[in-house]
């Protein structure tokens, strides 16, 4: 582990490490030593300091050519940027504390209260450290359990009340009993943090494997309740038979799926023949927690939607969803682009559906498989939030082998895309200056719905070249204006 941590430093940061240990106290802690104490590997450097935080952050960024920008004036929290990207965090002791013991014990998290000489982690191995531990992270840390210092440290700061599911989610760790209660008691104190920080904790947890298991025991503690009301309207909704949970329990078991699926989505789509369409959304986190994103807020549409005739109806949940994704976006402040790309895939997550019984029965066309894929050009994510929902569906009136036709519906599909739709958009036959220049027309609407009838006239094998799109332009005008 010694390694680990000293081939992570290029020699720039090293040497000056090396200088800043030997001028003055400082240590080591956090979140960096847990991940090195578990090999994991560690995203940046928590340093503390008894004092002074800023002049030795600045000391350390003329020494590898940084920068030092100063996160937080009165706790005195400054961070430093490498050239080479790594970040490294000075602080201060905190709260008036008088020795690093003290300062850790005013942490959140028992794991995170360590700390050890940064000189001894240049110059020993990592057995060799002499580490701090006031609250005996150490032995939490061996037995893979997430346990708060004090209540009191959860009212410091209530964001801690939600940065403990996402480590759990993070580290695969338990949640310890105490640690459970607290929350469910301070609850609504997360209300009087600033949404831009209860955003960053939230990102986090969805972009871990088991983002699921969490906000299930969040629900279970009564948090999530408070961050998603959204979500807790949903509690009780009853469903129709294709279903054996309320909304709620829909809600959460699909995110659980979502897991299942992104972990292995061979596993429930077979394996790709060349490419595989779903590599680049399982390797990067971000685009991943897309996809959980929108399988726990699919639904969220259907308590304002719901209704019995001759039977429970939720007409237009999916657009009625989207639109309140839209409003907890806003509210949480998450980046407008992040929203959009989830609220689309609620808008569109029952469409594989609807496509089904067209596919079963061979009657699928290549102008639904186009509108489709227009509607949500990253269909594979759509195909995974549907399997998700598919999979957390167990009622007496559930298909039969519904998950082996979504798949099959997906491959057919992806197929049409990459043989037929994808060649298409590379090489248009016809553009917006022809319709000006052949045609005389102004620019304006008319264009669009010009050029998608072309593009789909081409797709269902009507048109094949220039000559023959134009032919068709004017044959389709003609019609559009005749009198």
């Amino acid at each position: 582990m010694r390694s680990l941590w000293l081939e992570r430093l290029s020699p720039s940061v090293k040497e000056a490490l090396s200088k800043l240990a030997v001028q003055t106290e400082v240590y080591l802690c956090g979140g960096t030593l847990r991940d090195l104490l578990l090999e994991r590997p560690f995203r940046d450097l928590d340093l503390v300091l008894p004092k002074k935080a800023l002049h030795w952050a600045k000391f350390l960024a003329r020494e590898i050519k940084g920068k030092a920008i100063v996160l937080h004036q009165e706790e005195g929290v400054v961070r430093v940027a490498s050239p080479e990207g790594l970040i490294i965090d000075f602080s201060a002791f905190r709260g008036g504390a008088k020795d690093i013991s003290q300062d850790l014990r005013l942490r959140d998290f028992t794991i995170n209260a360590l700390a050890v000489p940064l000189k001894e982690t240049l110059l020993k191995s990592v057995f060799s450290w002499g580490i701090i531990d006031p609250t005996g992270g150490r032995q939490d840390l061996a037995r893979r359990l997430i346990r708060v210092i004090t209540k009191e440290n959860f009212e410091a700061d209530p964001l801690r009340l939600l940065r403990a599911y996402r480590l759990m989610a993070e580290l695969n760790f338990a949640l310890e009993g105490h640690t459970r209660s607290y929350v469910t008691e301070l609850k609504t104190s997360l209300l009087k943090v600033a949404a831009e920080r209860v955003a960053t904790e939230l990102k986090l947890l969805f972009e871990t494997p088991r983002a699921g298991k969490a906000v299930s025991l969040m629900d279970e503690d009564e948090l999530l309740e408070v961050i998603f009301p959204e979500l807790e309207a949903c509690r009780g909704v009853e469903q129709p038979s294709f279903h054996h949970l309320d909304v709620l329990g829909h809600s959460l078991l699909a995110l659980e799926m979502a897991d299942q699926v992104l972990k292995d989505p061979s596993a429930f789509f077979g394996e790709a023949e060349g490419e595989n369409p779903f590599d680049p959304i399982v390797r990067d986190a971000e685009k991943a927690s897309l996809v959980r994103w929108a399988a726990l807020f699919h639904d969220v549409g259907k308590p304002a939607t719901f209704k019995i005739r001759d039977r429970i109806t939720f007409y237009e949940h999916d657009r009625v969803g989207a639109e309140l994704f839209e409003t907890i976006g806003k509210r949480l402040r998450l980046p407008k682009k992040f929203t959009q790309t989830v609220s689309l895939l609620i808008r569109q997550h029952m469409r594989p559906f609807h496509l089904l019984k067209e596919f079963l029965a061979g009657k699928l066309t290549p102008r639904a498989m186009r509108r489709l894929i227009k509607a949500c050009p990253d269909y594979v994510s759509l195909f995974l939030v549907a399997m998700a929902d598919s999979l957390a569906s167990a009622g007496p009136d559930k298909e039969a082998d519904l998950e082996r036709h979504l798949a099959s519906l997906f491959w057919e599909i992806h197929r049409f895309h990459q043989e037929t739709m994808a060649p298409i958009t590379q090489e248009r036959l016809v553009t917006g200056r022809d319709l000006i220049d052949l045609f005389g027309l102004e620019p304006g609407p008319l264009f669009r719905e010009l050029l998608e009838a072309v593009e789909e006239a081409r797709v269902e094998g009507k048109i094949k070249n220039r000559e023959e799109a134009l032919d068709f332009l004017a044959t389709l005008l003609g019609e559009k204006f005749s009198f």
